[in-house]
């Protein structure tokens, strides 16, 4: 490795290998490393996995995320006497894996010009402390002082994050490098609805935590003695789709604190803290619903869920109590309000114990800026760690302009013209530029699935039909991804959401022919540089609109209602489940928080597109009745076109 482009090949990968976590090197521990790696001639393949163990290897034995040369050569040292303790055997190089280190070296300091022959297998913390880290320090603090000293000397600044030429850091000129090199296809992933975290917000601490369900704890509790093991429960609870009885309560009460630390935050119920009574009067107040007892006559802003009880009278209910509503005379603002969705409601307080309603709305939306500035560390989402800054990555998503998605929903592969017309949008795409994503979304049969051998071969052909089709056009087979998200006939998720994605057996011949084939649950998540997109395949305009409590108000457009009560009630199916039935121990995959970049809402309602609080929310509509139409979204000006094949002109 003695050409430039080798060598920042090597430079580039050490900042990468570090950076993942969390470390910074200086400019000398750069420095060292760069000429260690090349003076050992480790092969490029190796590259990674060398650096790899030297990572590891530092984080284990002192953790801290400024890495100095002292420390960097420490960590080696100790690292080739962790060797000699536990071998005496020949070891294999950790720097170089197919090289043998036959003789022990006997030198304990290594400097660039010297052969560094640790071994092969990474040291665990326990296994460096068998080594006296007593004088390790007093070499560490020897050698610090030293660099030290030679920096006075040269006037050099020894932070690899400065420039004394122009000003810009080095690693953010790598950085800059590195985005002409990305590959664009990497920043796309796409995040299943059972593999979220799952956050509970924490009163006392004013934070969310994360937590795991009941029933995966209790499952690896279970399996933990039936194999005689007394390890903790620490998996997630990826296959456990059922969540046991208290998950039920936990799921409402986890919806109704999301929605109430968020009001509470809200500049309308927020007053400034050294202020007059006068200035407090322009703010909202809420009550809760314990303290209405004894205030009869006086007007309130309460709220709570929607909730009917069993003689069919409406309530509203929080976490403490419940008091019975009368919505003969109210006005609503814009939404769909339905049984279990949470609402603000005002009105009077009688001597009856009811509230007498005047107005019920929805509670106000925070705009996703302001949710990541007060709940920027934690991952809300759970998608692979980018080692790039969210700056970073939005510069890299407005360079690729033409980068696109196609939306299509309803592929009934069982209906012969889906093929033909999914064949000229291919041809078409083929011969422009290339969408990164196809996302299809179900249902991909006409007919609600029937769970027969007859029905089971019938849909597994219509997916080996669509590969071939898609492997006719190599390029796009190889470099797009397809990413499928079952719709309501599509087996088989007994009509629960969220929905697992499609069995590997009906999917095993697209999943060969098409290199970056993804099978989702439903609703599922993009994770697209800077961007979260949601998809979520169900008709649920119909759904909230024939279980209404209130009727709509005014002429506002239907949908900008059911985008409105989807992100202001932060959740994709505020149904009563009654009516749509929601895994409890899976119901944080269906939130809404903080609001995404981008919203799919697969309908079968007509197309339409607008944005609503900064997210841009669409519906393609369905494919084979809406005469062939889909949806393009562009990420990088956050629009999105309806299209369709132009008809013959005759």
């Amino acid at each position: 490795m003695s050409t430039a482009r080798a060598k920042l090949i090597i430079r580039k990968q050490i900042v990468r290998s570090f950076k993942k976590q969390q470390l910074t090197l200086q400019a000398e521990a750069m420095t060292f490393l760069e000429d260690t790696l090349e003076a050992q001639n480790v092969p490029s393949e190796d590259l990674n996995d060398t650096l790899d163990n030297i990572v590891s290897g530092y984080v284990a034995r002192e953790g801290l995320s400024l890495v100095s040369r002292a420390r960097l050569e420490i960590v080696l040292e100790s690292m080739q006497k962790w060797t000699h303790h536990l071998h005496e055997k020949p070891t294999r190089n950790t720097l170089d894996p197919h090289k043998s280190q036959q003789e022990p070296s006997q030198s304990t300091h290594y400097s660039a010009s010297q052969n560094y022959q640790p071994s092969q297998q990474r040291p665990s913390p326990q296994d460096l402390e068998s080594i006296d880290m007593d004088s390790m320090r007093d070499r560490i603090h020897e050698l610090e002082g030293e660099q030290r000293m030679g920096e006075r000397h040269h006037g050099d600044d020894d932070l690899f994050m400065e420039s004394t030429h122009d000003g810009m850091s080095q690693m953010d000129a790598m950085a800059e490098d590195d985005a002409d090199d990305v590959d664009i296809t990497e920043m796309l992933h796409v995040i299943d609805a059972f593999s979220m975290p799952r956050w509970s917000w924490a009163s006392d601490i004013k934070t969310f935590t994360r937590t795991e369900s009941s029933a995966a704890n209790n499952q690896q509790e279970s399996d933990a003695q039936r194999h005689g093991s007394n390890r903790s429960a620490t998996t997630s609870s990826t296959n456990h789709v059922l969540g046991l009885a208290e998950e039920k309560t936990a799921m409402f009460r986890a919806r109704y604190h999301v929605l109430l630390q968020r009001i509470m935050r809200n500049e309308c119920f927020a007053p400034p803290v050294f202020t007059g009574g006068m200035e407090q009067d322009r703010f909202l107040k809420l009550t809760p619903l314990k303290a209405l007892k004894g205030r009869c006559g006086e007007r309130f802003l309460m709220f709570g869920m929607l909730v009917q009880m069993g003689d069919g009278k409406y309530c509203l209910e929080d976490a403490d109590d419940r008091v019975e509503l009368i919505m003969d005379h109210s006005q609503n603002s814009a939404g769909l309000f339905t049984e279990n969705c949470f609402v603000l409601v005002e009105g009077q307080y009688t001597d009856d114990n009811v509230i007498i309603v005047e107005t019920i709305g929805l509670p106000p939306p925070e705009l996703r800026d302001e949710t990541k500035k007060v709940f920027g560390n934690i991952d809300f989402l759970g998608a692979p760690r980018e080692m790039r800054s969210e700056e970073q990555l939005k510069v890299i998503a407005q360079e690729y302009e033409d980068i696109s998605f196609v939306i299509l929903s309803d592929i009934w592969l069982d209906q012969p013209k889906t093929f033909a017309t999914l064949r000229t949008i291919f041809e078409g795409y083929s011969n422009s530029t290339l969408p990164l994503a196809f996302i299809m979304c179900g249902s991909f049969k006409s007919q609600p699935f029937l769970y027969n051998g007859l029905e089971s071969g019938q849909y597994r052909d219509g997916f080996n039909t669509l590969a071939e089709l898609i492997a006719e056009f190599p390029t796009m087979a190889t470099f797009s991804y397809f990413i499928f998200v079952p719709g309501p006939n599509d087996p088989w998720g007994a009509s629960i959401l969220p929905r697992p994605k499609i069995p590997d057996f009906y999917t095993a011949k697209i999943r060969s022919l098409v290199k970056r084939s993804v099978f989702a649950s439903n609703p599922c998540r993009i994770k697209y540089c800077d961007q979260e997109i949601v998809i979520f395949r169900e008709d649920i305009l119909n759904r909230l609109l024939r279980n209404c409590i209130v009727p709509p108000c005014g002429d506002v457009v239907i949908q900008k209602q059911l985008v409105r009560t989807i992100i202001d009630g932060a959740h994709l199916c505020p149904l009563p489940l009654t009516t749509r039935q929601v895994s409890w121990a899976h119901d944080h995959a269906l939130r809404i928080y903080p609001i995404p970049d981008a919203l799919i809402l697969a309908d079968k309602f007509e197309a339409y597109n607008f944005k609503y609080q900064n997210c841009h929310c669409m519906n393609p509509g369905s494919f084979p009745t809406s005469d062939y139409s889909w949806m393009v979204y562009y990420p990088a000006s956050r629009r999105s076109d309806i299209c369709q094949i132009p008809k013959p002109v005759r």
